[in-house]
C-alpha cells in the first residue's frame, strides 16, 4: 500500500477532499479554471442529505439527474437504495464520481450513464421509485459563458423546468423525488419556484425552504466578479428582476409524491448560511 501512497496524493494534490456526513468526496478546487469544473460540496448538498426520506429510498430504485461529484448518489446508495442510475453529462464529473463512489464503498450499487440536454433521454420508458437531482439553479443573463452544461436561464430555473415536464412520466405508484434547487422571489417567498410547480406538477408538493436568503442584487454582484459576463449583461438581468419582481434568491428542497393535487411551504429545521460560498470541510492532505 505504501507505493500507492505517492502517486495518490500526486493525484489529489491540486483537488479538493470534503468530508460531508460520514462520506469522503473528491472535486476541483474553486480556482479550477475550465468550463468543466466538478463542484466543490457546499451547504445544497448537506441541506438534501439532511433531508433524504430513508423509509422511502431504502430498497429503492433511483435515479439521479446531474451527478456532479456523485455525493448526492452516494449518500442514497450508503442509506440502503438498491441501485441508483446517474446521468451526468459532464465527462470530467463522471470520472471524479466513479472513484468518490469506488472510495465510499458503492460503486457496485451506481451505474454511471451518459447523460443528454433532453434530460430524461437516456432512460425513456423507464420508472423509479425515487428521483433526485440538484440541478444548475445560478441566474445567468442570455449569452453569458458558465460552466459546462450549467447555464440555467435568467432566474435559474430552466433546468427545473424541464425536470418537472418528465417527472410524472418516471415515477412509479408510490415513487418520490427529491430536488435541491434555489429560487427567486420576494423576501419572504420563492414565488416564481411556486408558480413552476402549479404549472407543470399535478401531484403532492412539499417545499422546504431555508430561513436564510441572498438578494439578488449579491447574486449579479457574484457574476460580475467572477467576469463571467459583460457588464451589460449583468446589469441587464438586473434590471429585468426589479421589473419582475425578483428582488431575493431562497434556497429551497422539494418533496413530490403522484397524487392528489397539493402544494405547502414550511420551513427547514435546520439554517444553512452562506450557501454559495462557504463548502462542507475540506481535508487538508499533508505531505510525508
Amino acid at each position: 500500500m505504501n507505493e500507492l501512497e505517492s502517486p495518490l496524493r500526486a493525484a489529489l494534490a491540486d483537488k479538493r477532499v470534503n468530508r460531508i456526513d460520514d462520506l469522503h468526496v473528491v472535486t476541483d478546487r474553486l480556482d479550477y479554471p475550465a468550463i468543466d469544473q466538478v463542484f466543490p460540496l457546499f451547504a445544497e448538498q448537506q441541506f438534501f442529505l439532511d433531508e433524504l426520506a430513508r423509509d422511502r429510498i431504502r430498497g429503492a430504485e433511483v435515479l439521479e439527474i446531474g451527478l456532479g461529484s456523485g455525493v448526492l448518489s452516494i449518500g442514497a446508495a450508503r442509506a440502503g437504495a438498491r441501485r441508483v442510475t446517474a446521468l451526468e453529462i459532464n465527462p470530467r464529473a463522471k470520472i471524479f464520481a466513479g472513484f468518490n463512489a469506488m472510495m465510499n464503498g458503492v460503486a457496485d450499487r451506481i451505474a454511471i450513464v451518459d447523460g443528454d440536454e433532453r434530460l430524461f433521454l437516456p432512460v425513456a420508458g423507464r420508472r423509479f421509485d425515487y428521483v433526485m437531482s440538484n440541478p444548475p439553479f445560478e441566474p445567468t443573463p442570455p449569452g453569458m459563458q458558465y460552466f459546462h452544461h450549467s447555464a440555467a436561464g435568467p432566474y435559474g430555473l430552466d433546468f427545473l423546468e424541464k425536470l418537472f415536464v418528465g417527472l410524472d412520466a418516471h415515477l412509479t405508484d408510490g415513487g418520490h423525488a427529491q430536488i435541491v434547487t434555489a429560487a427567486p422571489g420576494d423576501a419572504k417567498t420563492p414565488t416564481f419556484l411556486l408558480d413552476l410547480v402549479q404549472k407543470h406538477l399535478r401531484g403532492s408538493t412539499r417545499i422546504v425552504q431555508n430561513p436564510f436568503t441572498m438578494t439578488f442584487d449579491v447574486i449579479m454582484d457574484r457574476l460580475a466578479g467572477k467576469n463571467m459576463g459583460t457588464v451589460e449583461q449583468v446589469d441587464g438581468l438586473r434590471e429585468m428582476a426589479r421589473r419582475d419582481g425578483a428582488t431575493h434568491v431562497h434556497l429551497c428542497m422539494i418533496h413530490y409524491d403522484l397524487g392528489p393535487t397539493c402544494l405547502k411551504v414550511e420551513p427547514s429545521k435546520k439554517t444553512y448560511t452562506d450557501y454559495w460560498d462557504l463548502p462542507a470541510e475540506e481535508i487538508t492532505l499533508q505531505s510525508k
